[in-house]
């Protein structure tokens, strides 16, 4: 891994199938998950969209050449609530219209432990990191007759 950059905030989708902490933006043109193959041979990347369930898979294969990856669990810590609601008006909204354009999220701060070794021999090996800040949800309310 060259490069990962977590998500500023927590968002319930990014956690469907594992906990805070392992999540890692894809956005262009710039933050994007990055590693590199340093195996001898190439590799398989094949992506899965689950729209049922707001999932994004990558699945990678290649040959194995004895690497033993371990991934330690997440921990977890200086969990903070979300602020307040914000209601802001819209005069492009009727009056009696209310709609949700942000959502609320959790703060905290988690990491985990990423190592790969092969004939006992380390690799690579690094903590990763998230601070995510707690979001506010937020509602537009209509003021237009």
């Amino acid at each position: 891994i060259t490069q990962r950059i977590a998500h500023a905030y927590r968002v319930g989708y990014y956690e469907n199938d594992s906990k805070p902490g392992f999540d890692a933006t894809v956005f262009n043109p710039t933050a994007d998950f990055r590693f590199k193959n340093d195996t001898p041979a190439a590799i398989l990347v094949q992506t899965e969209v689950d729209e049922a369930n707001n999932i994004l898979r990558f699945r990678f294969y290649g040959k194995k050449d004895g690497r033993i990856v371990d991934i330690s669990q997440p921990t977890l810590w200086d969990v903070q609530p979300p602020p307040p609601p914000q209601n802001q008006d819209d005069p492009t909204l009727k009056k009696g219209v209310v709609k949700q354009v942000d959502f609320a999220a959790w703060g905290g701060k988690a990491n985990f432990s990423y190592k790969v070794t092969r004939n006992g021999e380390t690799i690579f090996a690094k903590d990763f990191y998230s601070s995510y800040r707690p979001w506010q949800a937020v509602f537009l309310v209509g003021t237009a007759d």
